[in-house]
């Protein structure tokens, strides 16, 4: 969809379709978007990286929808994503492919879209109890401001079978939660982790992109801590 400007505006994968409970969700991070303002450095350029056990692609299929986007582990339990890249139907299947490229993966993890567990208001989702969890990213407890500089490591179009890392800028902040990237992100990195600039710490998860920056959520211990009790 076009916003003010005419840019287009990705608020999920190109093949996927918004689950149901986040559908009203789904439109407001659209409606967000169109607050992006023009500048910025445009395009960055993104950095093929070898695959990471920590970080997922995320597959979904069922009878009407089928689609990718990116998750990944953390060490305070939970898998994440993003909510709108749960499959409409929920008990269709979601594949959790850690550790992927290119058909290899280090582990499979398949569960229904009821399994996750959705933050109230921001576009989240938490696969929680897993038996034997993975070793996963560090969240952060430092607060993300306008300057700072961050990663986005997913599984974008059209190299979305192997990870790529981008580099990005904090915008702004434009409301609590919300996190306003300068870099455009390709789709499929949708649930991506936003992380500090040169480290494995996490300060957040991509929500949407358009053609002038990206909107990511804010995720902390505290908030995937309290999700999955």
């Amino acid at each position: 969809m076009p916003d003010h400007q005419g840019n287009k505006v990705a608020c999920c994968p190109r093949t996927a379709r918004p689950a149901r409970p986040v559908r009203h969700r789904a439109a407001a991070f659209c409606l967000a978007l169109t607050m992006l303002v023009p500048g910025g450095p445009g395009a960055w350029a993104e950095i093929r990286l070898p695959p990471d056990p920590r970080i997922a692609r995320l597959n979904h299929a069922g009878f009407k929808t089928r689609g990718h986007c990116t998750g990944f582990a953390t060490r305070a339990g939970p898998v994440i994503t993003a909510a709108h890249c749960l499959p409409e139907i929920p008990a269709d299947s979601v594949h959790v492919l850690l550790g992927y490229e290119s058909g290899r993966l280090d582990r499979h993890i398949r569960t229904p879209a009821t399994a996750y567990r959705i933050v109230d208001g921001r576009d989240i989702a938490a696969l929680c109890g897993l038996v034997d969890a993975p070793d996963g990213l560090r969240l952060s407890d430092v607060a993300p401001v306008p300057g700072m500089r961050v990663e986005v490591r997913g599984y974008g179009a059209p190299r979305a079978h192997a990870l790529h890392k981008t580099a990005c800028s904090v915008r702004s902040l434009p409301r609590d939660g919300l996190i306003r990237l300068d870099c455009p992100l390709p789709q499929g990195t949708s649930g991506a982790p936003v992380m500090l600039e040169g480290s494995r710490d996490v300060v957040g998860v991509v929500s949407a992109s358009s053609a002038k920056g990206s909107l990511a959520y804010r995720l902390t211990r505290d908030l995937a801590g309290r999700l999955c009790k």
